[in-house]
């Protein structure tokens, strides 16, 4: 029964006065160690910056009417030239009412520009409709539009990138299209993105009536940079003392692409290592992207009797594909397959268990900025996964069907979002939720996580964790000074531990915590802690309970 109990993680179904799981500490396993190390607390990112110099519209080929301004004529309609973008049918509606009325040159170049206050509603920042010199008869007003057209698109790269990498997010805006502020600004983002170009866009007047040159100019980002990182943000089992180190190498072929590798350690022999790489292809800069990261682990304090030690690797590969792209609002969307690897070996029972999982993840994020009630910005994303776990070990597999059954195949859905609201100059306001669905019961590596310093902030990395739930913070932040910040807070999570219960064990986990933070950021530096207080129940399931826990964090940028 020991055997059973301890290297099979497993209870005989139906067996009475079954114990708190919240009470007895959990071994940790490869798959879920990996995820914890892999979760991050969802980030807002920083506002897109855009350099663009926006001119008025070329005003030397539109001829202007002149007339006596005392003369006023009877207007009995109006038409429209020079318009494609919009047609007349939908212009004409903006004059109805100045149809049978009577009106000086002045209420005529009024007209005109209410035309022009349409386009630029829409975007068309640099169209304008005018009243040309013209003989009118029978009271029909002749406006002409001038919806300011591309002419030439220059690029001007200094930057690592090959020139056909930068002109891919350009090749949109073609010769003789209205130029149309979305797109522009779309489009220029969108170089900017790649890593190791910065893009500067000024539009001039072009060389022909009418349209507008742009020029482009990339200048070379950073080449490379990284960053340094001290936490304890480790598990009680596995090491809570860490050191981590990151790297990005931008535009090592000259593709756009972008080289990342990370390392991390901790204090009782925890490694991870990961290595990515991306790059963007065709026209609508999509990016692919493959990495491959490895964990191994040994079990120390009470398991270290076990001599319980593992590994986990993910090989993945992903594709990127903005949908949205702008300074205000910008959307995404992804496809990845992830190849899990995971392996838990004791020594002392002579067990070595390998599992592997394979996952198709679809989804979608988004992020932005407002003015809703003095400004703030939101961040979401949503994702669906379906995959298949397959267990090599006979016996642990025997054990999982007559238990939680989470081999074979199986699905979940998550959702997350954040908004940080401005309530004055000092003040903001952060919420974040981010939630977990399951269709049946799931192996450790695919489970919700509780605890730990981006769940519930009183409880340690591994405290709790189920098929399906919620997680949800409230912090309240002030700005003593620049770069300083203070913080209160109070965590919630909720989960359902399996979602086809198979013991008589209590199955849903409630934790509740609350605390204070603090954090400062200088050149190149940042330094983070918080104290939390557990509500209610107490879980030791990821290690001892500490009143208050405290987390901190420091990072080195380069």
């Amino acid at each position: 029964m020991l055997l059973l109990a301890v290297a099979g993680h497993a209870q005989v179904p139906g067996a009475p006065h079954a114990p708190n799981a919240a009470n007895v500490p959990s071994i940790p396993r490869a798959g879920q160690t990996m995820r914890d190390l892999e979760t991050v607390r969802p980030e807002l990112p920083a506002p897109s910056s855009l350099e663009l110099d926006l001119p008025k519209a070329d005003d030397r080929s539109v001829p202007a009417a002149s007339a006596d301004p005392g003369i006023r004529l009877k207007v009995q309609g109006f038409r429209i030239d020079g318009n494609k973008v919009f047609d007349s049918a939908q212009l004409l509606p903006l004059l109805s009412d100045l149809n049978g009325s009577e009106q000086d040159l002045a209420g005529l170049h009024a007209a005109a520009d209410r035309i022009t206050a349409y386009y630029h509603a829409h975007g068309y920042l640099l169209a304008r409709a005018f009243l040309p010199p013209q003989d009118i008869e029978d009271g029909l007003i002749r406006l002409e539009v001038m919806e300011g057209r591309y002419g030439q698109v220059v690029l001007q790269n200094k930057s690592r990138a090959f020139d056909g990498v930068l002109r891919q997010p350009l090749s949109r805006l073609r010769r003789g299209e209205a130029v149309h502020s979305a797109e522009l600004e779309s489009s220029l983002l969108l170089l900017n993105d790649i890593p190791g170009a910065e893009a500067k866009g000024t539009l001039q007047s072009g060389t022909e009536p009418g349209t507008t040159d742009l020029l482009v100019e990339a200048e070379p980002g950073p080449l490379a940079g990284g960053s340094l990182e001290a936490d304890n943000y480790g598990g009680y089992y596995t090491g809570e003392y860490r050191l981590g180190g990151s790297f990005y190498l931008n535009n090592p072929l000259r593709l756009g692409d972008q080289l990342s590798l990370r390392v991390l350690g901790s204090d009782k022999r925890q490694r991870y290592y990961r290595a990515g790489y991306q790059l963007p292809v065709g026209p609508w800069s999509t990016r692919v992207g493959v990495s491959y990261s490895d964990m191994g682990y040994h079990l120390g304090k009470d398991f270290a009797v076990l001599e319980a030690h593992g590994r986990a690797s993910i090989r993945s590969v992903f594709v990127s594909q903005p949908l949205l792209r702008g300074r205000a609002f910008n959307l995404s969307a992804q496809l990845q397959y992830d190849d899990k690897r995971l392996r838990d070996e004791m020594d002392l029972f002579e067990r070595n268990v390998g599992k592997r999982v394979g996952l198709w993840t679809a989804g979608v994020n988004g992020n932005g900025q407002d003015n809703v009630f003095g400004g703030g910005q939101t961040m979401f994303s949503a994702s669906y996964s379906t995959g298949r776990l397959r267990i090599d070990d006979p016996y642990t597999e025997f054990i999982d069907q007559v238990s939680a059954r989470t081999g074979g195949s199986f699905s979940k859905m998550n959702l997350s979002a954040a908004r940080l609201q401005r309530l004055s100059n000092r003040f903001q306001l952060y919420a974040q939720a981010n939630a977990q669905w399951a269709s049946g019961n799931l192996d450790g590596s695919e489970k919700f996580g509780m605890g730990g310093p981006y769940g519930v902030r009183a409880y340690a990395l591994g405290a709790g964790s189920g098929d399906q739930g919620w997680q949800a913070s409230l912090e309240l932040r002030y700005a003593v000074a620049p770069g300083w910040q203070l913080s209160a807070f109070v965590d919630k999570s909720v989960v359902d531990v399996n979602k086809q219960p198979w013991t008589r064990e209590r199955n849903t986990r409630r934790l509740t915590g609350a605390g204070i933070g603090g954090a400062w950021a200088g050149q190149g530096h940042q330094i983070s802690l918080a104290l939390a207080w557990p509500l209610g129940q107490r879980d030791a399931s990821g290690g001892p309970v500490r009143s208050p826990r405290f987390w901190v964090q420091g990072a080195q940028y380069f």
